[in-house]
């Protein structure tokens, strides 16, 4: 019976190869074992004759194979296959109609009438099943019904399918997800859909549902969002797009929708984004974001933002309405390896008012707008550098503006004789070739406006260093340097004269090693100062007061500074056996560098020098002494010095070991060992031997440590007076400061001055956890604040931008930071400063889905918690719920957050809360 059927079989392939014409096909084939398939293809030169297919196409039927020769078609039963190039289809019945190239695949039934084998295509955009389905292989259009496919970019099921040949889909009432379960989460779904493969999904109209699990119990399906017609990138890949809507409540916007808008991906190297806000209030926002980037050879961008805020609960009609306007322009340039540009410039307009849902929470915070601009070249191997910067500061708060200007070009070392093939360190050149110059120039200018006076300042320096260095024996040597430096100094206001001044100083200086430890650094500097304009004083007996006129007569002073510095260096190494095994630390070496300073200049105060000048006071019945130089740009005329300081820094390095080899230490440490500074200390004070009252400078001590960074850090200073103050006879300028011990006054020794201490502990678990997910934990910011901020602003910056609704991760345990700043100033006795700031952050995971959060800082100044939050976290498989509380304070109000997690729907975020604590807007 089996041969009978390989007859037939074999009868029927040589009847279709010998009618020319009628079969298109390529292959055919039917098997005569139901275990085993069997492949036939016909020659090339056939089909190529009646079409224009460029591939062969092969057919494979596990049970039968059923060619009909007046109709052209053939079909297959059982496990049927149609392979095209890099298409294939497979189902249980296939049927190949050869006048449409076209093979047609359809679902079997079981008793019921239900589907039960479903037809699949597949290429290298994915794969689908549906229960009918055609394809033309000639043309690569494809049609199906009742479609299901499941790939990496989603999952998606219609009823009417349209396959193009590019691998695009139009579905005909279209669901789209990229939820696994058999339950999703959420989908979106669309009467017309289109989805182009790895790139976006369009959908008209676009209805979003969410199936929400609360404690493993779902909840009723959800509509929650509606939009006549939406495109959304279903790529990892940058794509244009409109963005995802947002629902929020909270700020000076009430409830708003934001993110209204589109993003355009240019090209590879471009990107567009335009988004909008709409408050219900009448408040709305327009801002846009164009971006750029060539590798490594230039990056930027350009922002911009019109904001108009209404404040309904505003008491006065006249400030109910602010209109903000922000510029932001970003440029950064490599222009070759030895040229750079930076530019980052903003604009402010408007009225300047700003909530927190700015987008630019910085500038909101620091209540400071700043720019800058620099632009660095270097020539002949970093030998020649010229660097030329734009900085400008906008105070929000009392619109003072600043701008300054600087340039500089810095010279290395030139040995003019030496030649070009000789070693620095050549001694066979003579003596000439040691001889180096050295020169320098820089200009600055400043540009001040406040409360409408204008102050521009200007600044030029030139200089030119002459050296010489001679090595006399091991151990001895000098580097003998003489400089010229002219400076030339400019000032204009509003309703002031002119000024400018020059002077010129000349530095010489030996830099000198005895006995190869001890330094040695002798200098002595002439300075000569010269001014466009003096003061001269008088006293008017018909006012009955002082009379000041400024004459414009130039005027010049000189002045002379000889300076001694000594240092060396003492060593000491202790073996640290006992804490071997136990940490790591093998040794501890102490390094003691004790600097002593003696400067000596005489009294240009006194009357020899033509600085001071007097006039008669007939009502105090004396004379008065005044600085003629007190309104130039020289004003600071040095007292008599005779001035020793001492200074005694004190470094502590340790000795670990490690599990790599280190050769890069250079201090001899050996293979498999490390150092560490542990703790840098250092103690100064002086004493004037010239001066008549307080000659004892104060004391003032620094130390730090970053040795276990970042786990722990800190750094801390103080200052102590040797004496005590007296606001009835002390001076103001001086701290009421009078010439009496603190310890003659009952005050003990030395008497505090002002001081701070930074200090910031950090530390996670790394317990293995049943809960741990994948996800790799970021790298945990530092608590120390910038100082150049108040603490408060400090706080509420590194608040702003640590985005602690989006960040969640079950992979580690727990974690916690901790942070201490202290800082207390007595320079002024009568009133004192001082502010404790304690800040401390947490997370604990609970479970695999669940964490919990804390965030908040103690002013001990004030008494009271500083922006306290508590957050909690909760992974919903496919979206990530994050709420945040903040019970007291300026900032009270809450935060809800839904986010999707899909990396191409993260922009899709619902947010609902009250009070100042809205995140900021992407």
């Amino acid at each position: 019976m089996k041969l009978t059927k390989s007859i037939k079989l074999l009868s029927l392939l040589l009847l279709v190869q010998s009618l020319e014409g009628i079969a298109p096909l390529r292959a055919g084939e039917s098997a005569s074992k139901p275990q085993k398939e069997n492949e036939a293809t016909t020659p090339d030169s056939l089909a190529r004759k009646r079409d224009d297919l460029d591939s062969t196409v092969v057919y494979t039927a596990r049970d039968s194979l059923i060619y009909n020769v007046s109709k052209r078609t053939a079909d297959l039963f059982g496990k049927a296959k149609v392979n095209y190039k890099d298409s294939r289809i497979e189902g249980p019945r296939i049927t190949v109609e050869q006048e449409t190239s076209t093979a047609n695949a359809k679902a079997s039934r079981d008793s019921l009438g239900r589907a039960a084998e479903l037809p699949v295509y597949t290429d290298n955009a994915g794969s689908f099943t549906a229960e009918t389905m055609a394809y033309n292989y000639k043309t690569r259009i494809g049609t199906a019904s009742d479609i299901s496919s499941k790939d990496e970019l989603g999952i998606y099921s219609g009823r009417d399918v349209k396959r193009m040949p590019s691998g695009e889909l139009y579905i005909e009432d279209g669901v789209y997800t990229t939820c696994d379960l058999e339950e999703p989460h959420y989908w979106f779904e669309g009467e017309h859909m289109r989805i182009i493969p790895d790139d976006r999904l369009i959908s008209r109209p676009f209805i979003m549902y969410i199936h929400p699990e609360i404690f493993n119990k779902r909840l009723p399906v959800l509509p929650v969002m509606y939009l006549p017609f939406m495109s959304v990138p279903i790529s990892n890949k940058r794509a244009s797009g409109f963005l995802f809507p947002r629902l929020g409540s909270g700020g000076d916007m009430g409830t708003y929708l934001s993110n209204l808008g589109y993003f355009w991906a240019i090209n590879d190297y471009a990107d567009l984004r335009v988004e909008g806000d709409l408050s219900f209030n009448g408040s709305w926002r327009l801002a846009q974001r164009f971006r750029y980037q060539n590798g490594d050879l230039y990056s930027g961008s350009i922002t911009g933002e019109y904001e108009k805020i209404m404040l309904n609960d505003s008491d006065d009609p006249d400030h109910r309405r602010y209109i903000n306007r922000d510029l932001r322009i970003v440029h950064h340039q490599q222009f070759d390896p030895t040229a750079r540009l930076d530019v980052n410039l903003q604009y402010l307009g408007g009225d300047r008012y700003y909530d927190n849902t700015s987008i630019d929470l910085e500038t909101l915070v620091a209540e400071q707008a700043t720019s800058y601009a620099s632009f660095s070249k270097s020539w002949d191997e970093n030998n020649r550098v010229l660097i030329a910067g734009y900085q400008k500061v906008d105070d929000l708060s009392t619109d003072e503006l600043t701008q300054k200007v600087t340039a500089s070009l810095y010279q290395n070392r030139i040995y003019p004789f030496r030649p070009r093939l000789s070693s620095s360190s050549s001694e066979s050149s003579g003596w000439s070739s040691r001889l180096f110059v050295q020169p320098t120039l820089s200009g600055s200018a400043l540009f001040n406006e406040a409360w409408g006076i204008k102050t521009d300042f200007y600044a030029g320096n030139a200089g030119l260093e002459l050296g010489y260095r001679h090595d006399f024996s091991p151990g001895y040597r000098a580097l003998f340097t003489q400089g010229i430096n002219v400076q030339a100094l400019g000032k204009t206001a509003s309703e002031q004269d002119d000024l400018n001044a020059t002077s010129i100083q000349l530095p010489f200086k030996i830099q000198s090693t005895l006995f190869k430890y001890l330094h040695l650094t002798p200098a002595v500097t002439f300075t000569q100062y010269r001014v466009n304009s003096t003061v001269s004083k008088s006293y008017d007996s018909v006012a009955d007061e002082e009379l000041t006129t400024t004459i414009a007569d130039p005027a010049s002073y000189a002045t002379t500074v000889f300076s001694l510095d000594a240092q060396t260096r003492l060593y000491g190494v202790m073996n640290t056996g006992f804490l071997d095994k136990l940490t790591g630390l093998t040794a501890i070496r102490h390094t003691f560098i004790p600097t002593v300073s003696f400067i000596y200049n005489p009294d240009y105060r006194g009357s020899g020098y033509d600085i001071y000048d007097s006039y008669y006071d007939p009502v105090a019945l004396t004379k008065v002494r005044y600085n003629r130089f007190g309104e130039s740009l020289y004003a600071d005329v040095p007292e008599e010095r005779t001035f020793v300081g001492l200074s005694l820094q004190n470094l502590f390095h340790g000795k670990f070991r490690s599990g790599e080899a280190s050769s890069e230490s250079g201090d001899g440490q050996g293979a498999g060992y490390e150092t560490a500074q542990l703790l840098s200390l250092t103690a100064s004070s002086g004493y004037n031997f010239a001066a008549d009252e307080m000659p004892i400078a104060p004391l003032v001590l620094t130390a730090s440590s970053n040795a276990f960074a970042p786990s722990l850090m800190f750094s801390a200073g103080a200052t102590y007076d040797f004496y005590t103050y007296d606001p009835a006879t002390g001076d103001e300028d001086n701290g009421y400061r009078i010439d009496k011990l603190a310890m003659d006054d009952g005050k003990g020794l030395l008497r505090f001055v002002n001081g701070f201490l930074n200090m910031s502990v950090s530390t996670s678990g790394h317990l293995r956890s049943p809960f741990a997910s994948a996800d790799e934990n970021g790298s945990t910011a530092s608590l120390v604040k910038n100082r150049s901020l108040p603490v408060e602003q400090a706080l509420y910056k590194e608040r702003f931008h640590s985005d602690e609704l989006t960040n969640f991760s079950a992979s580690l345990p727990w974690s916690l930071r901790m942070s201490l700043y202290l800082i207390s100033d007595k320079s002024d006795p009568l009133d004192p400063y001082s502010a404790t700031l304690l800040n401390s952050a947490g997370r604990l995971a609970l479970s695999r889905n669940w964490q919990v959060g804390f965030s908040t800082s103690y002013d001990f100044r004030n008494n009271e918690f500083v922006y306290p939050a508590l957050m909690v976290y909760r992974d919903l498989h496919d979206f990530q719920f994050s709420a945040q509380w903040v019970p007291t304070g300026e900032h009270k109000g809450y935060l809800f957050q839904i986010a999707m997690k899909p990396f191409h729907l993260k922009q899709l975020k619902l947010k609902a809360g009250s009070g100042n604590i809205v995140a900021p807007l992407e």
